[in-house]
């Protein structure tokens, strides 16, 4: 049964921002044993932790400025843990570029949004914003509008604790942000904001920021002149900033190649990445002759247009995505990035960029990381990625006993099958180099947790 409340309103106090809920419905409910095989069916690891509630998914609608700092509608999914019994951490999930309003987290508060369930299933609450303009929030999407996104999120952060409390949830004072891809950047972005801004309102215990494109304006650029395989994140960017800045063109013919200017219309919540992606090929194909599988995001673009912004630094565009670069801070609270060296849509080097710029501004090494998934692409690197930011976070949780991994206390009439990585691999122990956590599986389906103390980092 879904109960919705209508016109409810949480003011905060002692903060810079209006963040208020405007209404909220509660979704869906899952007990334990719902929750055991939503598991299975996932194929969900015995080691991502253990499920010890029921949860409850809400939809929520709150107030969050635009790109006109404009009070405007979003909407988010909220996950609540059911008879916690004790001051639950907050967990905020940042998703990856969404084009669809069916993409996103509020839209998908079902069985099917295993990181919701599973996280508030161990203690958490789980937050996971459709951000500005997505899902049934007011406006358009700024995509990879950094001041926007982590306002989204902050604004989320701020009105989930009296939504919590209201629901009878305790809520305690550990905060961790994890995101992927387009969740990257948002999840870098709210973490400069939070520690820059937000300090004495919000305590930030650790982010995981993962496959995010934080150098807008460098490495993400070089994929203009490659075969890409999702050429309309291009225009999205392009639609995006020109609402913001309002410089990058006059009209959209000065910009894009004919045929590709009509693009615009297909960015308002009704089709997927896939569908814009299909029609940029077939306009390629039936106006350039260009086959997708030799299309890159550059043929899109006039040539005079590509040489002005080329040979111009003070160029609208250029200005634009270097303002919207996140390698311009010093990071406090712990860090751990995660990048598959093999990321075929967010270039390694944003991850390789950001770490060495935080390194020389004097960011802490022993609280920044960065892990080198492997060989692995865009889409394969994602899962086991959270799963792995999940794990983390577990390690650094107070007080809560029932959160995360069975550690086992003795290992004693029981016998080592294999140790694996985070990312669900089997490893050596002993030719692994820095202070990372492996996972010793047993052969009564035990699990035992170490960290190395090998200080190797990238």
């Amino acid at each position: 049964m879904k109960y919705i409340v209508t016109n409810f309103v949480f003011w905060l106090f002692n903060t810079l921002c209006y963040s208020q809920i405007v209404n909220y419905e509660l979704i869906q409910s899952w007990d334990v044993a719902e929750i055991e095989n939503i598991f299975s069916e996932n194929a969900i690891p015995d080691y991502a932790g253990d499920i010890n509630f029921g949860v409850k998914g809400y939809k929520i609608f709150y107030l969050t400025p635009n790109e006109k700092d404009s009070l405007v509608e979003a909407t988010a999914a909220i996950f609540l843990p059911e008879n916690n019994g004790f001051d639950s951490p907050i967990l905020s999930w940042q998703h990856g570029t969404a084009v669809s309003n069916l993409s996103v987290p509020s839209a998908q508060i079902n069985n099917q949004n295993s990181l919701g369930i599973l996280a508030a299933s161990h203690g958490y609450i789980t937050l996971m914003s459709d951000y500005l303009g997505l899902g049934e929030g007011e406006g358009d999407h700024n995509y990879c509008h950094s001041k926007t996104e982590a306002s989204a999120i902050i604004d989320l952060i701020l009105v989930s604790k009296d939504f919590a409390e209201s629901q009878d949830v305790g809520v305690g004072e550990q905060l961790f942000l994890m995101g992927y891809s387009q969740g990257g950047h948002v999840t870098m972005a709210a973490v400069k904001e939070i520690e820059q801004n937000y300090a004495d309102e919000i305590i930030l215990t650790a982010s995981c920021p993962m496959a995010g494109p934080y150098s807008m304006s460098i490495a993400q650029t070089t994929m203009l002149n490659e075969v890409y395989p999702n050429p309309g994140y291009f225009p999205y960017v392009i639609f995006s900033y020109q609402r913001v800045y309002g410089n990058l063109y006059n009209t959209p013919e000065e910009l894009f190649m004919p045929g590709f200017e009509s693009l615009f219309e297909l960015y308002d919540g009704n089709y997927s990445m896939g569908q814009i992606n299909d029609s940029i090929w077939a306009i390629a194909e039936s106006n350039y002759q260009i086959t997708p599988s030799n299309f890159r995001p550059i043929d899109m673009i006039r040539t005079e247009y590509y040489n002005e912004y080329l040979n111009n630094t003070a160029h609208p565009f250029h200005l634009a995505l270097v303002d919207n670069d996140l390698i311009d801070f010093t990071p406090q609270a712990p860090m751990q990035m995660i990048h598959c060296n093999a990321d075929d849509n967010v270039p390694y080097e944003n991850a390789t960029m950001a770490y060495q710029a935080f390194i020389e501004s004097g960011a802490n090494t022993d609280k920044i990381t960065l892990i080198d998934g492997g060989n692995f692409d865009h889409n394969e690197c994602a899962t086991f990625s959270v799963i792995s930011a999940k794990l983390w976070f577990d390690t650094m949780l107070d007080g809560y006993e029932s959160i995360g991994i069975n550690e086992t206390k003795s290992i004693s009439k029981k016998r080592l099958k294999y140790v694996i990585n985070l990312f669900g691999k089997i490893v050596n122990p002993k030719t692994i180099t820095g202070d990372v956590i492996l996972l010793y599986v047993y052969d009564d389906g035990s699990v035992e947790k170490r960290i190395n103390m090998i200080t190797n980092r990238y």
